[in-house]
């Protein structure tokens, strides 16, 4: 049955239409790669022409709960102008610090085990991703090491990682070996106490490994020069092979010598001897 009564749908304001075709154009928020988020909202916002509090509050609407909830301080009173910028770096300050403090905590977590020096500083790395300062990285790296590596790598003179990874390695290699061999041996009255023979033989190790990096940074300034001193030469021989103005002849003293009739300056034949003209003509006639 019928009421009679005809039925129209409810016009939608042209504004409310709007807002709900750029909502729906902008996904939920990534928690994970908050900069390439808005990216794409100013991109879909550019065109728009919006206010600050409707950006602000459609970039609210698009952040989950959790995110939401860490920033009920900000939300709850914020600033009278610019809320949309000041909304954007709090959220890349909080989302950032927060993953560099988990990939510390990560790495803080790991041990070195069975592994060599260096394959625990490649495993760091990769957790790392270049967001964590090298400087970081290494004090980080180091202290998961035996106290005897760590001890040789303080007074080291390279801080270079990968350096610093091949002379972990050594000392590692060393230590261990040293051990190794105590274990078979019989103690004896005039034996050295284990811990110095272990930073004697890591004393040496270094000395083995600063000796070799030396020798490289000396073999490059070698080269360097030697290089230097090559294109030095070569350059000096190029100049010499290229003949002097003082040396040059016009075109018909060049062509003709002595029997030329005119002469186009500047030109050096006056300072030739006669006896050359004579001689290469007689060389020309005799061929």
């Amino acid at each position: 049955m019928t009421t009679g009564i005809p039925t129209h749908p409810v016009p939608v304001p042209p504004a409310d239409v709007l807002a709900i075709s750029i909502a729906s154009r902008i996904p939920d928020f990534w928690g994970d790669q908050p900069r390439v988020w808005f990216i794409r909202v100013e991109a879909v916002l550019a065109p728009q022409k919006l206010g600050d509090d409707a950006k602000f509050d459609l970039v609210v609407s698009k952040l989950p709960k959790d995110v939401i909830m860490q920033l009920s301080d900000f939300l709850t009173k914020p600033p009278e102008t610019g809320k949309f910028l000041a909304l954007k770096t709090k959220l890349f300050t909080l989302l950032e610090d927060s993953k560099t403090r988990q990939i510390e905590k990560l790495i803080g977590e790991m041990e070195l085990g069975d592994q060599k020096p260096s394959q625990l500083l490649h495993r760091m790395r990769d957790l790392a991703r270049d967001k964590i300062p090298d400087d970081t990285l290494r004090v980080l790296w180091q202290g998961h090491l035996p106290s005897t590596v760590r001890a040789v790598l303080v007074v080291s003179e390279t801080k270079d990682l990968d350096n610093l990874a091949v002379i972990a390695d050594n000392v590692a290699e060393a230590t261990r070996m040293n051990q190794v061999s105590a274990v078979g041996q019989k103690p004896t009255a005039h034996e050295q106490p284990e811990d110095s023979v272990t930073i004697a033989t890591i004393a040496a190790e270094l000395a083995k490994m600063n000796a070799r990096l030396t020798n490289m940074e000396r073999s490059r300034s070698r080269m360097r020069q030697d290089g230097y001193r090559h294109r030095q030469a070569s350059r000096s021989s190029s100049r010499r092979r290229v003949p002097g103005a003082a040396n040059r002849l016009c075109s018909y003293h060049f062509r003709y010598r002595h029997r030329a009739h005119r002469c186009i300056p500047p030109c050096a034949w006056k300072s030739k001897p006669a006896v050359e003209g004579n001689t290469n003509d007689r060389a020309r006639s005799e061929n």
